[in-house]
């Protein structure tokens, strides 16, 4: 590739996509992209590894609390947080996510996304500090503080998650394309090559980070001592980012309105809300294990330590399970996948009431995180929806476990018909504007 020539010749360093900050933004973005086109393709290999681990550590550290929080926090703290960073991230997806990337650039995009990332962790962090002396010993002032304080810092987290998987997205693909433009080849399989590779470092900082903690835990480290160390394990991947290539931006900017208005004309679909049921299921679900089996059966009869050693047990099998899905999707569809989670999900609440758990059943218990492991494997591969995950999380504020359960099993038992309903009505749609096409083209 040759180096694009520009008016100005940038300064920059070979090492790090660096240099004086020019007063037009046309000017910075050719500087970058002729910075970019010195770049040999084990430089970018390794950029992107290092990008990828501070933003896996990064996200790790966040993920922790978000388990935690309706076991550790009071009231209704933390399901009225975890619903409030759902909605926060939808939002921020719709809204800012596309022009402050835009605006930042896509690394900068990225270092705002971790900077509210490390608020959120270091909130949940005094949020915990107040209810020190437990959950259950603090005062009705000290609950809404908690209240007050986390749902500061959950809307934080909304807004980092938003713009951060947003930036990344694009960070990724910028990487992809100045790869295959250096190696050629077929750009399909370099993008599966890598997204592979991030994903691993993904699951595996995700399932250090909560065995962390649940070591923490078990040797007796208060919580809110280990949202400060998370808090700091955050903020340092977020200064260690900085030694990442500040990657340009390609392609036509689309205005935020247009991006909205092309969401919103979704909803509309019908095939959309028939395909909506494995969200729903899911979210009840992880409200059922987050806030009921994780303090009234797990944190009781195994200890505080054992509700983030078995929630990284449902990451652990979370990535496992997506690749034996994906294996099968790929020979049989998406139909039997969709089955398959769907069953996963039924499996608890089934646990629940036929075999009556949950009372004795201590490190039995596991059981149901594995076949949560599975569910989610199917509700992060296919039609992942924080919005429908947020109202999960409201109203199970207000709903009892039980409650929560049964709600589970009945959308986990009409998820499949709702999956199948949608592909015939996909198809027949799909006959219709054939048939319209034909007739059109017969008159003309």
């Amino acid at each position: 590739l040759k180096p694009i020539r520009c008016e100005c010749p940038p300064r920059v360093r070979s090492s790090r996509l660096e240099g004086a900050m020019p007063p037009v933004p046309e000017h910075r973005e050719r500087q970058e992209a002729s910075a970019e086109a010195e770049l040999t393709t084990q430089q970018l290999q390794r950029n992107f590894y290092w990008f990828a681990l501070n933003f896996a550590v990064n996200h790790g550290v966040v993920t922790t609390p978000l388990v935690l929080s309706t076991s550790v926090l009071a009231g209704d703290a933390g399901y009225v947080g975890n619903a409030l960073i759902n909605i926060f991230t939808m939002v921020a997806s719709f809204f800012l996510g596309a022009p402050l990337t835009g605006t930042l650039g896509l690394r900068g995009g990225v270092l705002f996304g971790m900077l509210l990332y490390c608020i959120y962790a270091g909130l949940f962090a005094v949020a915990a500090y107040v209810g020190k002396d437990g959950k259950d010993n603090i005062g009705e002032t000290a609950k809404q503080l908690q209240l007050i304080i986390f749902s500061i810092g959950s809307a934080c987290g909304g807004i980092a998650a938003g713009v951060l998987w947003t930036a990344q997205g694009a960070y990724f693909s910028r990487t992809v394309d100045l790869i295959h433009q250096l190696e050629g080849g077929q750009r399909s399989a370099l993008t599966s090559k890598m997204a592979s590779r991030f994903a691993i470092l993904y699951l595996v900082c995700e399932v250090i980070a909560k065995l962390l903690w649940s070591l923490l835990s078990y040797l007796k480290v208060p919580g809110w001592v280990n949202g400060i160390i998370y808090t700091g394990a955050g903020a340092l991947a977020l200064v260690l980012q900085l030694n990442s290539f500040n990657l340009s931006s390609t392609g036509p900017r689309t205005a935020v309105l247009q991006k909205v208005k092309a969401a919103a004309s979704l909803w509309t679909d019908p095939v959309l809300l028939m395909v909506a049921g494995i969200n729903l299921t899911f979210g009840f679900s992880a409200a059922f294990m987050n806030g009921y089996i994780n303090s009234q059966y797990t944190s009781p009869q195994l200890g505080s330590f054992a509700v983030t050693l078995l929630a990284a047990m449902t990451a652990l099998f979370a990535g496992i399970f997506s690749h034996v899905f994906g294996y099968v999707s790929e020979r049989v569809g998406k139909g039997p996948v969709v089955c398959m989670g769907a069953l996963s999900f039924l499996g608890i609440p089934f646990c629940f009431f036929a075999l009556k758990c949950c009372s004795g059943w201590d490190w039995a218990l596991v059981v149901l995180y594995i076949l949560q492991g599975s569910g989610r494997a199917v509700y992060e591969s296919t039609n992942k929806v924080t919005g429908s995950f947020a109202i999960c999380f409201f109203l199970s504020s207000s709903l009892k476990g039980p409650t929560l359960a049964w709600i589970a099993l009945v959308l986990a038992a009409i998820t499949p018909f709702g999956y199948f309903g949608a592909v015939a009505l996909r198809k027949q749609q799909a006959r219709r504007q054939d048939c319209t096409v034909a007739l059109a083209a017969n008159r003309a």
